[in-house]
């Protein structure tokens, strides 16, 4: 991340970073940024759950406050409005995105934003932000810059999947096991990457296949025959 951000600097005077929550938190907390980027940085999130943002149960930008936001000093946070109202939520923060100057925030020549930086968390179901399979989200490809998504209950919004491929550089992660998912998330990986039979409305994370960097951990690799790398130490390389 640092790299990322110390060439977006030199380059435009600024740097755009997207963030997910879940593990992608975990990895951020333990970074230690140093405050010449930080001040020049404009945050948004890859999805967030519909919520007050001061809940730190359930809201991203809670949760990344507390883990690492504040003690960053990053201030410069594209916030939701903290409503249950996915629809207007998801209408909101992309208006939120595009009054953000084109210097700091660049559009590509179909209009969408370019983040210098994101993160994105897959799921073991393929979900990508709040992208699910077989659900339209993740076929909204004609313009729309965040949607909402009724997976779930509050619901939540989403960039879409081409703000999420056009980023500068995309990052995905996986890391780590638990008891659940004692191989971590291998086969979801393996789908991700290397299954030629998902499609991106059956598996979503296939879409990134040929647009991010993915950084697996031994665990999330296991079903592939690659060279792995930490997450921690890729993210903060990116």
């Amino acid at each position: 991340m640092e790299n990322s951000a110390k060439e977006a600097i030199a380059t435009k005077g600024s740097f755009s970073l997207a963030i997910p929550g879940g593990s992608v938190l975990k990895v951020l907390s333990t970074l230690n940024p140093s405050s010449d980027w930080v001040s020049k940085t404009t945050l948004a999130f890859v999805n967030h759950k519909c919520v007050d943002i001061t809940d730190t149960s359930s809201a991203i930008e809670a949760q990344a406050r507390e883990k690492f936001l504040e003690r960053w000093g990053l201030t410069n946070i594209i916030s939701l409005d903290g409503t249950s109202d996915g629809e207007k939520e998801a209408i909101n923060y992309e208006e939120k995105m595009k009054s953000i100057s084109e210097e700091i925030l660049p559009r590509d020549s179909d209009g969408f934003p370019v983040f210098d930086l994101a993160l994105v968390g897959v799921g073991d179901d393929g979900h990508i932000g709040s992208l699910y399979p077989n659900r339209g989200e993740i076929d909204v490809v004609d313009g729309q810059w965040v949607v909402p998504a009724f997976m779930k209950d509050p619901p939540s919004i989403s960039l879409t999947l081409p703000v999420m491929q056009r980023a500068k550089c995309t990052v995905i992660s996986a890391a780590g096991q638990s008891v659940k998912y004692p191989n971590g998330k291998a086969s979801a990986m393996r789908l991700a990457i290397a299954d030629d039979e998902v499609t991106p409305q059956t598996f979503p994370a296939s879409s990134l296949r040929d647009h991010a960097v993915w950084i697996l951990d031994a665990p999330n690799g296991g079903e592939m025959d690659i060279e792995l790398s930490t997450v921690e130490k890729a993210v903060a390389d990116a």
